[in-house]
């Protein structure tokens, strides 16, 4: 006949078989006057059928209350991802909700797996430099959200906070500008260097070197009547008087005094030229006047001359006189006295003859 629980459920239940009892022993020193505690001796823990729902469990099935607690655990650990997630926050709207245990984009400074204890939120642990309270992206008290402390350059100043030096041309604090930066001082240009300026000088004559040269063409000695030389033979203190062809306007091509210039670094240019004429009577410094000639090259029988020129010389005996200025080419210059002019008065022989002492030129380019 069913029972009244079977009435009630309409599912029969099988009554566990009773196990033999076993008594657990006691020390001696307890007192054994107490109900002995009875332990089935491989009794199995009843097990609950699911299609059931009565208190009473068939042999070999799981209690009740492990089922539950597996339940429980279960909803623990699929729970526990979702709620640190929500606690990690999520800053990409939109994207939804991922499935816990799955690999996800973790934010910059790391993430959560499930099974490993959640970072800590807070700073509690007192790391330097770090506040508590911070969230990602928010400034600290005298930090901007840069990062750059307040009152530095680069940083803006907060409200109420004043704010360090403004760097050299930045911007001053409030978005005003800044004090407008100097331009340094600078001295004058240094002029252009002057182009090097290329000259020659020498001085020619009897006794005197250093690229210059004196000849008296056609000399010859016949006493006062012939070529007579003066001094020492040293250069500026000795000259040559050149007999004269007796005519003047007329000279004698075999006799003349030369004196020449190897310019040196000038090959083409000017040169201003000199004359000395010296002390002595009429004999020895007669000139009146002298005719001169310049030419560029030293073979003057072969060319033509670049100027000509004439002095008085007994109208200027002891002095230098300039006589002008005269092209040159190829480094060559060259000074011809001609001996034409009268040396006589008269019926009389005079003897007079053209004074060569020295003759100095200056050269340009």
């Amino acid at each position: 006949m069913p029972t009244e629980a079977e009435q009630s459920t309409g599912v029969a239940v099988a009554a566990a078989e009773p196990a033999p009892a076993v008594t657990e022993a006691k020390a001696d020193n307890e007192s054994t006057s107490s109900a002995t505690e009875t332990v089935a001796a491989g009794a199995v823990p009843p097990v609950v059928d699911a299609s059931t729902a009565t208190e009473g469990s068939a042999p070999g099935r799981m209690p009740k209350p492990v089922i539950v607690a597996a339940a429980v655990a279960g909803v623990v650990l699929v729970a526990l991802p979702m709620a640190f997630g929500g606690l990690l926050g999520d800053d990409n709207p939109g994207d939804g909700t991922k499935d816990a245990g799955y690999a996800q984009d973790l934010p910059p400074g790391g993430g959560f797996v499930p099974g490993v204890a959640a970072p800590p939120t807070d700073n509690s642990g007192g790391l330097p430099g770090i506040q508590p309270g911070a969230q990602p992206g928010q400034a600290l008290p005298g930090q901007t959200a840069d990062g750059a402390p307040v009152g530095q350059a680069g940083a803006p100043a907060q409200a109420g906070t004043p704010a360090g030096p403004a760097a050299p041309g930045a911007p001053a604090a409030g978005g005003g500008p800044g004090p407008a930066q100097q331009p340094q001082r600078q001295g004058p240009p240094a002029p252009p260097a002057a182009a090097k300026t290329v000259s020659y000088e020498g001085t020619a004559g009897k006794g005197c070197g250093g690229g210059t040269g004196f000849t008296g063409v056609g000399a010859y000695s016949d006493g006062k009547a012939g070529w007579v030389n003066h001094g020492n033979g040293g250069c500026g203190t000795s000259f040559a008087s050149i007999p004269m062809s007796g005519d003047a306007n007329k000279d004698d091509p075999s006799a003349y005094g030369l004196w020449t210039f190897n310019t040196g670094p000038v090959t083409t240019g000017t040169c201003t030229v000199s004359v000395f004429i010296p002390n002595g009577d009429l004999t020895a410094v007669g000139g009146s006047p002298s005719v001169y000639r310049v030419y560029d090259r030293f073979a003057v029988e072969k060319g033509t001359p670049v100027g000509t020129f004439q002095v008085d010389q007994i109208a200027n005996r002891g002095r230098w006189v300039s006589v002008g200025t005269f092209r040159i080419n190829g480094a060559k210059l060259a000074v011809q006295l001609l001996n034409r002019g009268r040396d006589w008065s008269g019926s009389n022989k005079t003897y007079a003859h053209h004074a060569a002492a020295t003759v100095k030129a200056k050269c340009q380019a």
